[in-house]
């Protein structure tokens, strides 16, 4: 269908069938509750707005999967609307739609955005082929506490990482150039804009409290990076944002989002957000809410009504907001012609099931889930010797197939390669005893065992959406188990599962070797054993810092100087009955290939105005395995008008080194990668001298000097 048709159309619409366009619901209000297919990602609210002719206006549906289903509901809703406007049918496949990937927060981990873009495009093809078109992700909130729950869904503490990594992951799902989605592709909904990782004290839903310098340059930078590739949607966050809710906030949504960002297309509220303008205090009743919101530039409401018990009031009062719900309801019209909609509105049931947990989608699975575990520790106890048969793996995880994580859509643990089977697909000939306490496990096993793997972490139901919580602390019973193992005298390493970092130091010291290999989806077993087996090695490195107890959160790399910075004195900045700093701070991350970084040049120690300057350096691998290696560059401005991070990443690179080869790194820095915003908010670069560091946050390889 042409555009002018698309025009004509609205033309023909009334002013509820417009709102319609905007209102957003479930799919049991057209074929009722299926519940193996049909999901809630929050409260109910009142629907008895949703009855009559108005069921037949609703733009789009939340939650719905399956071919089948999204078939049935669409056929239903097609028979009884006035102009045949066909649904568009959203969902939540944060980390894989049947074939599961790792956590975000572990796909981060790799550091590559091949990955991430291959993740995404996999996830793309398993939705569109059931019906599904646009995905509420990737979420790029900057995130620097590990109590809050979601922190799982998010790329970590760095918004140049975060950017980085939520641009690959739109250009993964949308799969067309400059925002254009292809056949097998499905519309990016960017998330939660804005600020929404920094709730106060680490707590879902809460309130966000910062100076618009600090948003400028760390929690809106991942926006302002990902938007560059042109996500279809943006959905505003719940939290309040210098006292007022985003969902209501015509500075956030329009003056930063679609000024300052230069964002164009569909904006969508979280669920129930506008009808919770009332919960804030904001407004008085659901008139002022979907006032409020319309306001702001909200084009779909989520879920609540408000919207469509409103709308004529609102008009009559404010009738210049007409010309933005024409505009938005263009804007979803054409998004459904883009996805030829209009001409086939319906998806082909037989071909679902020859896209869904394709042998192709599994390897790619499998490999993100290896790069994406991180080795903390090895007091060379990994990988497991190859004189060791005889292996017992113990713990709540030992042989549990509980390893997709929180927002695992459609994934199924029937699916999921556990830890025992992925041992024996990579050497059937191991004599293998699972169990889930050492009191499970008979006493003649336990002394003729060569090996103990320990697998422990954190249920997936704690992590998550409306999951924040206190305590980071590994639950006591999996500390004993650990203390129970060292106290065998057998050879072992922990295996940890989780949505967060935890805290660890009352147990780190019993643990030889550390293996933290998030929620792994799919392919968890499989990756896992051929890491411990030493068929692959590590590579991963932390994204987000661990901290050593739980009142330490939040904890980051990139915090500012203080006058008084951490030392062994009382008058510093640190507390008195902890060590200063992480357990395991950001970029750490160990392998089975001991890199060798040498040969450091650099073309000039000077740099000015309209100059770039080169640094270069070799990466040797005397090992037998083939990787990649993780190269991150760090500044430190050792002088400056207004406070700056101690450290700040500013470049990365994921270098392939083959089996004792050796690799050439060149990285560059020009006179932006050193300024950062002022007291007025203007970007600003001082003459001075800066710090150089390679992947070690304590040891410079270069002073540079600006002028």
């Amino acid at each position: 269908m042409d555009n002018k048709k698309i025009i004509k159309l609205l033309q023909e619409m009334t002013l509820a069938e417009k709102i319609g366009q905007l209102s957003q619901t479930t799919g049991e209000h057209y074929v009722g509750k299926i519940d193996s297919e049909m999901v809630e990602t929050g409260p109910g609210f009142p629907d008895h707005r949703l009855e009559g002719n108005t069921l037949y206006t609703i733009g789009s549906i939340i939650g719905v999967s399956s071919a089948k289903i999204t078939n049935l509901i669409q056929s239903e809703y097609l028979q009884k609307s006035r102009l045949k406007i066909p649904l568009l049918f959203m969902h939540d496949a944060i980390h894989g739609y049947r074939t599961i990937f790792p956590i975000p927060l572990g796909l981060s981990c790799t550091w590559d955005v091949r990955i991430v873009q291959q993740a995404a495009a996999d996830t793309a093809a398993e939705l569109r082929a059931t019906g599904i078109h646009v995905n509420f992700s990737p979420m790029v909130d900057l995130v620097r506490d590990s109590r809050w729950g979601r922190v799982m869904e998010s790329f970590g503490e760095d918004p140049l990482l975060s950017g980085q990594l939520g641009r690959s992951m739109i250009r993964g799902y949308q799969k067309g150039e400059d925002g254009r989605i292809a056949d097998s592709g499905v519309a990016a909904c960017l998330k939660h804009f804005a600020a929404y990782g920094a709730g106060i004290g680490g707590k879902d839903y809460n309130t966000v409290d910062m100076s618009w310098r600090e948003f400028y340059a760390y929690y809106g930078k991942p926006y302002e990076i990902a938007l560059q590739e042109k996500p279809r949607f943006v959905m505003s966050s719940f939290n309040t944002f210098n006292g007022v809710p985003v969902t209501a906030s015509e500075q956030m949504m329009k003056d930063i989002l679609r000024g300052a960002y230069r964002f164009e297309d569909i904006v969508i509220s979280d669920w129930g957000a506008v009808a919770e303008l009332q919960n804030h205090r904001v407004a008085g009743n659901g008139r002022e809410a979907a006032e409020l919101a319309l306001k702001a530039g909200i084009d779909i409401e989520m879920v609540s009504t408000l919207y469509l018990e409103h709308y004529e009031q609102i008009l009559q009062e404010n009738p210049q907001l007409l010309q933005d719900i024409d505009a938005a309801v263009l804007k979803i019209m054409q998004l459904k012609n883009e996805l030829g909609l209009f001409e086939n509105p319906y998806v082909d049931e037989a071909a679902e099931y020859e896209v869904i947990l394709n042998p192709g989608f599994q390897e790619h699975a499998k490999q993100a889930a290896k790069r994406s575990c991180v080795l903390l520790k090895n007091e060379q106890m990994l990988p497991i010797r190859k004189d060791c048969n005889k292996i017992i793996i113990v713990g709540p995880f030992a042989g549990s197939d509980q390893l997709l994580g929180n927002w695992q859509c459609k994934g199924s643990f029937e699916d999921v390669v556990t830890l025992s089977e992925g041992m024996k697909r990579v050497d059937n000939s191991f004599a293998l005893h699972v169990c889930e306490t050492l009191k499970d496990c008979p006493q003649d096993t336990l002394a003729q065992c060569d090996y103990i793997i320990i697998a422990v972490g954190e249920d997936w139901q704690q992590s998550g959406e409306g999951h924040s919580s206190v305590n980071l602390e590994l639950a006591a019973d999996q500390q004993q188990l650990i203390r129970d193992v060292k106290q065998t005298n057998k050879p072992y390493a922990c295996v940890f599962f989780s949505g967060r970092p935890l805290a660890l130091q009352s147990i780190i010291n019993d643990i030889p070797a550390l293996l933290w290999c998030w929620y792994p989806g799919t392919q968890a077993g499989h990756a896992i054993a051929e890491l411990i087996t030493g068929q692959d090695t590590p590579s991963g490195k932390l994204t987000m810092s661990f901290p050593r107890h739980s009142a330490q959160a939040p904890i980051y790399y990139n915090e500012y100087s203080t006058g008084r910075p951490a030392n062994e004195s009382s008058y510093s900045s640190r507390y008195q009955d902890c060590e200063a700093g992480p357990l395991f701070p950001f970029g750490h991350g160990l392998t089975y290939t001991d890199p060798q970084y040498s040969d450091f040049q650099i073309s000039s120690h000077h740099l000015a105005a309209g100059q770039e300057l080169t640094l270069s350096f070799q990466v040797s691998n005397p090992s037998g395995y083939d990787y990649s290696e993780i190269v991150i560059l760090y500044i430190e401005d050792l002088v400056s008008k207004a406070a700056r991070p101690v450290r700040e990443m500013k470049k990365y690179q994921v270098v392939d080194v083959s089996a004792y080869q050796t690799v050439a790194v060149q990285m560059t820095l020009a006179p932006e990668d050193l300024q950062y915003l002022d007291a007025s908010l203007q970007p600003s670069i001082e003459p001075g001298e800066f710090h150089i560091y390679i992947n070690d946050l304590e040891r410079p390889v270069f002073t540079i000097e600006y002028r």
